[in-house]
């Protein structure tokens, strides 16, 4: 236990003042759109709206990012991650608060739009402005915890949203729209605190330690004047690394869209769950999950990134399936928390694999995406999942969108092992790179 917190002292201590600061934005961030995003649904519905209302508004914001979250990688590549962050944060509370009060259907639909446009302007820079303010070796721990803080901000803002709408409406007699719509100003005014140090980072490090060189400078006008085409000619390798991840997002999010969105109803209709029971699976999942990431680097360390990939996702399918058949909530619910804590403890490995075969002046581009195709994903496997369930009923539904999840996680993790465990890549060469602000 000692050499595991003596590990992240160290790490910490090594980060640069724009890595800090950015954690203290991406706490306040999460906890108030954990707030919010609990808090949304049950606005719709308090306003009198049908149950459908809530899915166009998801499916709005879905379609939203998936067709803007590319451009905004790209214009974050050209423009820098840190511009852009400013940009969507700003954005994004300013759409979030219009969604507070808008309460007509078109209203609705129109800013859950607007709100998934800015939304993917912070998602795609992101993963780049940790990359680019961050060396090599800080990589794994960086995107580890980082995924953990997220987690459990999610929580806090779940559990606070809450609390303070049942407080608002018990103790101080505010009616139910009243009542949600003042918790979730509550929740933008959190995550509009985000924004401070946001406005605090430094400029981005370069690529190099020192100025461009000559070669450098007359390299990059050569690219510029061949255009797109000389870009594509000299990151070959990165291009086609970028297009197996794609790949690969796409078929995850395909797999994970089939169950993922569904759990809570799966436990509800196949075992009568109560509410209270769900959510506190529900919370021990995200527990776990959040451990988990924590543990990631010490994996890492023991098995290879690559490998770490490919065990830690083939392992959690055996705890899938047995969440699809089995006929115990307990058991259902074992299966459901150690296949989430596999399945994700290896997310970290994938974005530091992704940024090591990445050209820094793509990574934005890398990020956007991925990040589209998991909105595209989602979208196309929601009506399969709700057909089946439909056609076949609460067992054989579930357990025929379960079955499917698992083979296609199976696949995705023999590509990736057979694509990245041989270096059939090119990696950038970037094991000496030191971030220049610290």
């Amino acid at each position: 236990m000692s050499t595991f917190i003596m590990e992240w002292r160290s790490q910490f201590g090594g980060y640069s003042r724009n890595i800090k600061l950015f954690f203290v934005f991406n706490l306040l961030w999460n906890i108030g759109l954990g707030m919010y995003s609990l808090i949304y649904n049950l606005y719709v519905k308090a306003l009198g709206h049908a149950p459908t209302m809530v899915g166009d508004i998801v499916g709005a914001t879905a379609l939203a990012s998936a067709l803007v979250f590319i451009p905004a990688g790209v214009a974050g590549d050209r423009y820098g991650p840190k511009r852009m962050i400013s940009i969507g944060t700003a954005a994004v509370i300013v759409v979030l608060a219009a969604r507070a009060w808008a309460d007509g259907s078109g209203s609705l639909t129109t800013l859950a739009f607007v709100s998934g446009i800015a939304q993917a302007i912070v998602a795609s820079t992101i993963l780049p402005f940790m990359a680019n303010n961050s060396t090599p070796r800080e990589r794994i721990h960086l995107f580890s915890f980082n995924m953990a803080l997220v987690m459990g901000a999610n929580v806090a803002g779940n559990l606070g949203g809450g609390f303070i709408s049942d407080l608002l409406q018990s103790q101080f007699g505010l009616s139910a729209v009243s009542s949600l719509r003042a918790t979730l100003l509550v929740g933008v005014a959190i995550a509009a605190a985000g924004l401070y140090p946001v406005l605090k980072f430094r400029n981005e490090p370069l690529a190099s330690m020192g100025e461009p060189t000559f070669e450098e400078n007359l390299n990059r006008a050569e690219l510029k004047q061949a255009g797109w085409r000389g870009k594509f000619n000299k990151h070959r390798s990165s291009y086609a690394a970028i297009g197996v991840f794609t790949l690969l997002s796409l078929l995850s999010s395909m797999a994970g869209g089939m169950v993922v969105p569904y759990l809570n109803v799966y436990f509800e209709d196949r075992f009568h769950a109560s509410n209270s029971s769900i959510g506190i699976v529900v919370a021990l999942g995200q527990g776990a999950t959040a451990i988990a990431f924590l543990l990631g680097p010490a994996i890492a360390r023991r098995m290879g990134e690559v490998r770490a990939v490919v065990w830690l996702q083939l392992s959690s399918i055996p705890f899938l399936v047995l969440t699809a058949f089995t006929h115990q909530f307990w058991l259902a619910s074992v299966g459901y928390l150690f296949r989430q804590a596999l399945m994700n403890a290896a997310n970290p490995f994938y974005s530091t694999i992704k940024m090591k075969y990445v050209h820094r002046s793509l990574r934005g581009l890398a990020a956007s995406s991925g990040e589209a195709m998991f909105n595209l994903g989602w979208f196309i496997a929601a009506p399969i999942s709700t057909g089946l369930v439909a056609a076949y009923g609460a067992y054989r539904g579930y357990a025929s969108a379960f079955s499917i999840t698992a083979i296609i996680y199976t696949i995705i993790a023999l590509l990736f092992g057979f694509f990245f465990a041989k270096n059939r890549f090119k990696p950038m060469e970037e094991e000496t790179e030191e971030v220049k602000c610290r």
